[in-house]
C-alpha cells in the first residue's frame, strides 16, 4: 500500500506535475526535423526577400520609406505565423481528439497526451483568469486616475475662489474697492478724521497744560491724572 508513495518520494516531483511524454528516439528525431524545417523556413523567406530587393536610386532612405519597409514586414511576419499556426492546428488535431475521447486506434504517444493537454486546458482557464483579474485592476486604476484628475482640477478652482475672496477681503478690510463714488467718500471721510483728531490733541494739550499748571494736586485725582498722563492715541 506505501509502494505508490514511496515512488512519489523517490522522483522527488508533486502530484499535480505532469511527467513529460516518452518519447522514442525516432519521435525526437522527427520532432527535431521539424524545428530545422521551421528554422530553414525563416532564413529562405529572408534570403528571397533580400534577393528580390531593388532600391530605388531616386527614393532616398527617409522616415516614411523605412516606416513602409517595418509594416511590410510586418505583414510578412504575421502572414508566415499564420500560415505556422495552421499548419500545427491541423497536424495536432487528430491525435488531440483521439487522446480526449480515448480511441481505440490511438497509439501510446497520442494516449500520453490526455495528462497534456488537461494541464493545457488548465493553464489556459488560469491565464484567462488572471488576464480579466488585470483588465478589472486596470480599469480601476484608470477611474482611479480619472476621478484624481477631477478632484485635482476642482481642487485648484477653489483655491482660486478662496484666493479672490481673500483679496477682496483684504480691500474690504483697508477700505479698498473699485466703486469712484464709495472711493470719494471714503477719502472724506479720512479727511474729516484726520481733522477731528488735530482739533482733539490741540484741546488736549490745552487742558493738560492749564491742569497741570493749575497748582493743583491732580495726580491724586483720577480723572485729572488720566487729561495730564493719558497718551495721545493715532
Amino acid at each position: 500500500m506505501d509502494e505508490p508513495q514511496s515512488q512519489a518520494a523517490s522522483t522527488g516531483r508533486p502530484d499535480h506535475v505532469v511527467p513529460p511524454p516518452l518519447l522514442s528516439k525516432d519521435e525526437e528525431r522527427v520532432l527535431d526535423l521539424y524545428d530545422e524545417l521551421r528554422d530553414l523556413e525563416v532564413k529562405v523567406a529572408l534570403m528571397r526577400a533580400q534577393q528580390n530587393y531593388t532600391q530605388d536610386s531616386s527614393t532616398s532612405n527617409t522616415e516614411e520609406s523605412v516606416r513602409q519597409a517595418q509594416e511590410d514586414a510586418s505583414r510578412a511576419r504575421a502572414a508566415w505565423l499564420l500560415r505556422s499556426d495552421i499548419a500545427d492546428s491541423i497536424m495536432t488535431a487528430n491525435p488531440i481528439l483521439k487522446a480526449v475521447h480515448g480511441s481505440t486506434q490511438s497509439t501510446p504517444i497520442e494516449s500520453d497526451l490526455l495528462p497534456h493537454i488537461q494541464a493545457r486546458d488548465a493553464t489556459s482557464i488560469t491565464i484567462s483568469k488572471t488576464a480579466s483579474e488585470i483588465r478589472k485592476t486596470v480599469d480601476s486604476l484608470t477611474e482611479v486616475e480619472a476621478e484624481s484628475l477631477r478632484v485635482g482640477r476642482r481642487n485648484v478652482e477653489l483655491t482660486a475662489e478662496i484666493l479672490q475672496l481673500a483679496e477682496e477681503a483684504e480691500k474690504r478690510k483697508a477700505g479698498e474697492t473699485d466703486d469712484p463714488a464709495v472711493q470719494m467718500e471714503t477719502a472724506r471721510l479720512r479727511g474729516g478724521l484726520k481733522a477731528s483728531r488735530q482739533r482733539w490733541k490741540v484741546m488736549k494739550g490745552t487742558a493738560s497744560a492749564v491742569v497741570a499748571g493749575s497748582g493743583v494736586d491732580w495726580a491724586r485725582d483720577e480723572s485729572l491724572r488720566d487729561i495730564v498722563l493719558d497718551p495721545e492715541e493715532d
